[in-house]
């Protein structure tokens, strides 16, 4: 008995670690030197990232069965070939943000092969559902709501903007025929807060969203997505309006927030844009020395998450929404 207890200690003791805890303990540590204090991670983080993982996973099996399919040579797109320190550090800033992997729309990863290091940098690129949940919670004044909405050429908009008679900034606007609504004209944020005197109309033209499109770091997702792209463009132009708490705001936020600023230098200059619009597939996740396949167990505890957020997955496949 003795003897077995021993051995199963042993075991224990000499197990490989998963993947996904590979991948979790790399995060608690750029958390840790973050923060300071690993006892701060909380269970709730821990949930992100475990998501986190297993929509990462998903992404570079399903983009490396299509370069096998199409016949690309090239580096495999293959955790062995990901920059695992910078994602590390990414993943901690979006945790922190409370931003789910699994909701669509929240995180998309983007691989791009960076010329200079020979290896993929991961591009966990925030979606437009990502940056009003975060921007939201860090305001000064939270708003009770943000309706955006696109315009398009049969529907009715109306702007009612604060004047002398008028306190309260609003609008009217009416679908006429949603079968048949033509062309995007423009679209509108309208912030909600409780006291409807603070409320907040924000409208874009179109004019506005191929401004917003000549300074994209790549033309591929407003020519694959040109409505998400819209969409997103008003969500940051929307949110932009929106008075940062100095208390909320935190390395997270500044970071994420500059990374657009950042990203368009290094990218263009340095690295080549994957393409992304593969869609998911099974297969196994090739394994390395820094980062093993998964191994059986877990691979039902991702098929379990995955099927527990099938009706999200499935919304989130149908376009990237960056």
């Amino acid at each position: 008995m003795a003897a077995t207890e021993q051995t199963a200690k042993k075991d224990v003791a000499t197990r490989e670690p998963t993947f996904s805890e590979r991948f979790t303990g790399m995060v608690v540590k750029e958390f840790t030197a973050t923060v300071g204090d690993v006892a701060k991670f909380t269970e709730e983080q821990r949930r992100l990232a475990q998501h986190l993982f297993v929509k990462i996973d998903s992404s570079l099996n399903a983009l490396e069965a299509k370069r096998l399919k199409d016949g690309k040579a090239g580096l495999p797109i293959a955790w062995a070939n990901i920059n695992m320190q910078k994602l590390a550090l990414d993943a901690m800033h979006r945790i922190e943000l409370g931003l789910d992997a699994l909701i669509p729309n929240h995180i998309h990863p983007i691989p791009y092969m960076n010329s200079k290091t020979g290896k993929y940098d991961l591009d966990l690129r925030i979606g437009y559902a990502g940056k009003d949940y975060y921007r939201r919670r860090v305001a000064l004044i939270e708003p009770l709501d943000i309706i955006y909405e696109l315009v398009y050429s049969t529907d009715e908009f109306t702007a009612k903007k604060k004047t002398f008679g008028n306190e309260v900034e609003s609008y009217t606007f009416e679908i006429k025929n949603p079968f048949e609504r033509g062309e995007i004209v423009g679209g509108f944020g309208y912030i909600v807060y409780e006291d409807p005197k603070r409320n907040k109309l924000v409208i874009l033209s179109e004019k506005d969203f191929q401004k917003a499109r000549k300074l994209a770091k790549s033309a591929d997702f407003w020519n694959n997505y040109p409505t998400e792209m819209k969409l997103k463009t008003l969500v940051l132009r929307t949110t932009d309006k929106l008075t940062m708490d100095p208390r909320k705001v935190n390395a997270s936020f500044a970071a994420v927030e500059d990374e657009d600023i950042e990203a368009e230098i290094d990218l263009n200059a340095n690295k080549d844009v994957i393409d992304t619009t593969a869609e998911p597939v099974g297969g196994d996740n090739g394994g390395n020395d820094e980062a093993p396949p998964m191994s059986e167990e877990e691979k039902a505890q991702s098929r379990a998450l995955d099927q527990e957020n099938a009706g999200q997955e499935q919304a989130a496949a149908r376009g990237p929404g960056f």
